[in-house]
């Protein structure tokens, strides 16, 4: 009889793990480029060709029911950034602007990382990070 009651709880509690884990909402960091979104590690930020300083803006957009932060950001070496929205309200979309000065680089092709993580807490109370990494490409003249 006791093997029976221990089966019929491990059921019960695989069943309602089971539930629990299939209602998490898995919130992704969403970037808008010129137009097209793109998720998670697969963005690139295209600079084209240019001899002046070039300055183009990420969108990230909040898809959470909570309020979203920008964390902590990698930037390569010649590349400054903006954050013009440091805190996304709930399915809002955010900006951070990237700039590019000939100063600070050397001229010809170049392909870099720009890795950005953003903060939410979910209704829980637990708090979700999310990173994202976007390879800044383009000539310099």
């Amino acid at each position: 009889m006791k093997l029976k009651q221990i089966s019929a709880l491990l059921l019960f509690l695989f069943v309602f793990s089971f539930i629990g884990f299939s209602q998490v909402e898995d919130e992704e960091v969403m970037f808008n480029f010129s137009g097209t979104r793109s998720i998670g590690g697969q963005n690139k930020l295209d600079f084209g060709t240019f001899k002046a300083s070039k300055t183009l803006e990420i969108e990230l957009k909040n898809p959470g029911k909570t309020e979203m932060k920008i964390g902590q950001i990698s930037i390569p070496e010649g590349v400054a950034v903006v954050i013009l929205n440091e805190v996304i309200k709930p399915g809002a979309t955010g900006k951070i602007a990237v700039i590019i000065d000939p100063k600070f680089m050397k001229s010809g092709n170049f392909t870099k990382p720009l890795t950005i993580s953003t903060i939410s807490v979910d209704d829980k109370g637990t708090t979700i990070t999310k990173t994202a990494t976007v390879s800044l490409v383009g000539q310099l003249l």
